[in-house]
């Protein structure tokens, strides 16, 4: 072994996985000096084998700490678990099926990461985690039934995504699923690149060379690859594949598909032609927001990609679709009830939306955009020269399609020295044989990308040149004789003086660094490619759209940055310098306009609001089609995606409007389970406020004073609605009691409704005894829901109980004024109110006498649904009245179609229908 580099990786490699084996087995052990022990035995592991002969270690001691230091820094890289929200029927399958599958893929994989790409055991544990509850929300591919599951996988840009599919990949490769089919975005160098990690991380074999590949090195067992790093799916590909069939081999069969419309017929015709019906299909659409959308929904049409998507869906009695992608804006937007006779459903994420969390570690907008305000930011540095050219009329304008640039803003010049200092300083770390990157994008149009790239060339050429005539001499002498090696050191001073290497060290490491540099172009018109495969690259890429959308570029540290989108999704997606860059962060440099500073601020936010969203939606115990999602929009110039995608979103205020209303539970799902359940939360906060203290009073119920919002948050957040109880979604009241909170209306009543004697059902808690509410069957109750009749459950004004009768005969006078003769309901007396309510009502789900043979149900067979007059079912359901604040919904938002149609349902509530005590 003669590569300092190779030896690192033998010692590492080793020690690690000897750290992370002892760790599972005695974590305490695990302690600093341990950790050297194991480097150090390791390292003389490699001295016995005679590996260090020609590694030239000129000092052992620092080459061992140095490695110690990476796995610390390593170590302290935690990726945390994401969490998730999914369908009411999903049940858990993946314990109970755990012990009886015969993990190969899975150890494998986990292995590679371990020993190849030394990740901790703490960042494998949360991929293990999230791949866990992600695969448990798919469908058991053993099951006897058919399944047809929808999910999303969210997370940030650069952040894991590939790395996690594949997890995703070959844990559903050893459940079962018998086809796996990836769509890796819409250009050939994404779709090349993906299917090389796929390879390297799953299949095991390169199909070109027929070469075993990352897990596959010294294995016997591998997928059946239908698609090769430089083949997509064609003709060619299909005659690979002559003759099998899926049932002829034991193995899954994998492709990776750029979205493309003849690759997808292809596969589609494969797909139907040697595949059983009861084969079970996993779908992995990354970048899902981008060519799956359907853009022509606004035409009441399907788009080609987007049919051939739920085409290949629909060949399979047992398929799961799970997408993913950084900026879900379209997919969240997806009509929820979108559904074709021929193509079936949209791909809406109907079963699951999971949300993979990023480690601190991550260099993302909280840290490039943290202190855009200050005189000189962090990484940020602001373009004050954009590339723009002069009209006929005398103006500065953008340069359009055949344009051409003539001369590099000085802001480019600046970053190029940057970059070449800023290798330096990694070639002097130590990881001259480290991947680094720089990213110029400034225009879409190939012609200026052309002209850009023979311009940036030719100011590369002319540094390489003073580097490799001038570094070699003393440094005043350098500095006197080359303006370029001044320039430079002009650039040291700026960036990087306050580093750990002085002028001498970076002039001195210049001639290595420049050595390899190089320009490539990256559009449909160019030849060249980022081959991060067959050799380390030190490279500034140029390009547009191909830059960006999955596309990674490996150990990017310089990023220029000099155009526009107007859609959130596409400018998140350009932004490739976000990402996880352990050891070399401080190095990380951004060039941009002000305007997108400002923009990229703004749709940061507007997608960790959509994501906390989503978080809020997991703890409320809300599935997909009940919790409606908003999207914070930017006044005038930017769109949240593009208006072909924006589905069945509309502009409108993100919370209902609840101030001064109230809401109540209208339905109930039927289990015993659940109805159970439900009862059961109801007397844990009632148990626990007798238990605390609460001032309590008998108002026919009874009724509590000063229960803290927490409480309540608690309770409805646990609570399980049904999700043919619109009104009582638990989220949207939710935000409204936080803005009640910051308005200092934290202080709440709950009454415990009483119902007749004469129902004599008894509800007990404590030292209480009350009677339950009657409440029969309404329109549309079925065998699994029970809808209450006229779908009202509080009667008229039971929010009275909490007024003064002062306060009651007020809010009676207004109203008399405003409507006379009227009875009086819940908002006029919530008109007056100056804290909310929780009304529990403890029900006997039945009939009052004789009116069982009255009842002519119109959604089945009458005792199906209710199997007797006498038959009752118990459980305990709520409604809130909310005090009129003055406040309003918040406006600004584009709303996906679920939580419109929550805003409708409270809105087209009566009041009037209330029934009366």
């Amino acid at each position: 072994m003669n590569d300092q580099k190779e030896l690192a990786g033998f010692v590492y490699g080793h020690a690690n996985k000897q750290i992370a084996d002892v760790a599972q087995s005695d974590p305490e052990k695990v302690t600093e000096e341990f950790i050297r022990i194991t480097f150090s035995r390791w390292y003389d592991a490699a001295k016995v084998l005679h590996m260090t002969d020609g590694a030239l270690i000129p000092d052992e001691n620092k080459f061992i700490e140095d490695l110690v230091d990476e796995y610390e820094t390593k170590e302290q890289f935690v990726h945390p678990c994401g969490f998730a929200y999914q369908e009411e029927a999903w049940k858990p399958w993946l314990n109970d099926r755990r012990n009886d599958i015969r993990w190969f893929y899975w150890p494998r994989y986990k292995d590679y990461l371990q020993t190849t790409k030394q990740w901790s055991p703490e960042t494998i544990h949360s991929l293990d985690h999230d791949t866990d509850e992600i695969l448990d929300r798919m469908a058991n591919p053993l099951r006897e039934d058919d399944f047809d599951k929808r999910g999303l996988v969210v997370a940030s840009v650069q952040s894991g995504k590939t790395a996690n599919y594949i997890g995703l990949m070959a844990k559903a490769a050893d459940a079962g699923y018998d086809i796996i089919v990836v769509l890796a975005g819409i250009y050939n160098v994404l779709r090349n690149q993906t299917q090389e990690r796929i390879e390297d991380g799953f299949i095991g074999f390169d199909k070109t060379t027929g070469k075993q590949v990352g897990v596959g090195l010294g294995s016997k067992r591998f997928p059946v690859a239908g698609t090769s790093r430089v083949q997509d799916f064609n003709k060619t590909a299909e005659k690979t594949l002559s003759g099998l069939k899926s049932g002829h081999v034991k193995e899954p069969i994998v492709f990776v598909l750029k979205k493309n419309v003849n690759s997808l017929r292809a596969i589609t015709l494969w797909l139907k032609q040697n595949c059983g019906q009861n084969d079970s299909l996993l779908l992995i659409d990354d970048e899902a927001d981008n060519a799956s959308i359907n853009v022509s929904y606004s035409k009441d049409e399907i788009s080609r990609i987007n049919g051939q998507i739920r085409d290949i869906l629909g060949i399979f009695h047992k398929s799961c679709y799970v997408g993913y992608t950084a900026t879900p804006f379209a997919n969240v937007l997806i009509d929820s009830t979108s559904h074709d006779d021929e193509k079936g459903e949209d791909i809406f994420p109907r079963s699951f939306i999971y949300t993979l969390e990023q480690s601190g570690e991550y260099f993302g907008a909280e840290k490039v955009f943290a202190d855009a305000t200050d005189p000189k930011p962090k990484y940020l540095r602001f373009i004050n020269d954009p590339p723009m050219k002069v009209n006929t009329k005398g103006n500065l304008v953008n340069y359009r399609s055949g344009d051409t640039l003539d001369e590099l803003p000085d802001s480019l010049r600046d970053a190029i020295r940057t970059f070449i200092v800023a290798c330096a300083a990694r070639v002097l770390d130590g990881d001259g044989d480290e991947h680094m990157s720089m990213m110029v994008n400034l225009s879409p149009y190939n012609s200026i990308q052309r002209s850009t790239r023979f311009l940036v060339k030719d100011y590369l050429g002319e540094l390489v040149y003073a580097v490799k005539s001038f570094a070699g001499l003393p440094e005043a002498m350098a500095l006197n004789v080359s303006p370029l090696l001044r320039d430079l050191h002009e650039t040291w001073k700026e960036e990087y003086a306050d580093g750990k290497y002085d002028w001498q060290a970076i002039q001195s490491a210049l001639y290595k660094t420049v050595a390899p540099m190089h320009v490539v172009e990256i559009n449909s018109n160019s030849s060249d490619a980022l081959d991060y495969t067959h050799a380390t690259q030190r490279v500034i890429a140029i390009g547009g759209y191909r830059l960006s959308r999955g596309l990674t570029l490996e150990g990017l540290m310089v990023s220029y940055y000099a155009r526009n989108a107007k859609a959130y999704d596409t400018l998140m997606q350009m932004a490739r310098w976000f990402g996880y860059r352990i050891g070399y962060e401080q190095y990380c440099r951004i060039w941009m306009t002000e305007q997108s500073e400002e923009w990229y601020s703004f749709v940061a936010r507007a997608t960790q609001g959509l994501i906390d969203e989503v978080r809020r939606m997991c703890t409320a115990h809300s599935t997909p089609d009940q919790y409606g999602l908003a999207i914070r929009t930017y006044p005038d110039t930017l769109m949240v995606t593009a208006r072909n995608k924006q589905g069945a979103g509309r502009e409108g205020e993100k919370s209902a409007d609840l101030d001064g209303k109230a809401i109540q539970v209208t339905a109930f799902d039927r289990s015993a389970e659940e109805l159970e359940y439900n009862e059961r939360q109801a007397l844990v906060l009632l148990n626990r406020l007798d238990g605390e203290g609460y001032t309590w009073e008998r108002r026919n119920g009874i009724l509590y004073h000063g229960v803290p919002s927490s409480l309540i948050i608690n309770y409805l957040s646990k609570y399980h609605n049904s999700s043919q109880s619109q009104t009582s979604v638990p989220a949207p009241a939710i935000r409204h009691i936080e803005k009640l909170d910051d308005l200092g209306c934290d202080r709440w009543y709950v009454y415990v409704a009483s119902g007749e004697a004469s129902q004599a059902r008894r509800f007990e808690f404590d030292v209480h005894s009350l009677i339950r509410e009657l409440r029969k069957p309404g329109e549309g109750t079925t065998k699994d829901c029970f809808i209450v009749s006229r779908r009202m459950l509080a009667s008229r004004g039971v929010e009275k109980v909490m007024l003064s009768p002062e306060e009651s005969a007020r809010a009676e006078r207004i109203a008399s004024e405003k409507k006379p003769g009227k009875n009086f309901s819940s908002a006029d007396y919530l008109y007056v109110a100056t804290n909310p309510i929780l009304v529990l009502h403890p029900l006997a789900l039945a009939f009052k006498p004789g009116a069982y043979d009255r009842w002519n149900p119109i959604a089945g067979e009458k005792q199906e649904i209710w199997p007797s007059a006498n038959h009752t079912e118990y459980t305990v359901g709520w409604s809130i009245g909310f005090p009129r604040k003055g406040l309003k919904p918040e406006p600004g938002y584009m709303i996906n179609d679920v939580l419109y149609r929550q805003q409708q349902s409270y809105e087209d509530e009566s009041e009037e229908a209330r029934p009366d005590d």
